[in-house]
């Protein structure tokens, strides 16, 4: 998977749910929800990434969060600015 490259939490968060259900299609209600999200981050489009996510099977779901939170955590980019002198020329001193 190629990590998201956004500085956006949400969208990074959306991204990574997105190449984790690829196998769902582009029609099913979870990738409607989050373009919609992507286009509008207000609560409500928020909320329905939540509900079209609970109406997955346990299985399917958790397979995609796993998917998700293992995408975020290998991410390096999301954090790096936050790492001491990682953003320096030359990485960490």
């Amino acid at each position: 998977m190629t990590p998201a490259t956004s500085a956006d939490p949400e969208a990074r968060l959306f991204d990574a749910i997105t190449r984790a259900a690829t196998g769902l299609g582009p029609d099913h209600p979870l990738a409607l929800a989050i373009a919609r999200a992507k286009a509008d981050p207000a609560p409500e489009s928020m909320a329905a990434v939540h509900a079209a996510l609970e109406t997955l099977p346990a299985a399917e779901r958790d397979r995609i969060l796993a998917e998700a939170h293992h995408a975020m955590r290998m991410d390096l980019s999301a954090i790096w600015s936050l790492l001491p002198g990682a953003a320096q020329a030359g990485g960490i001193q």
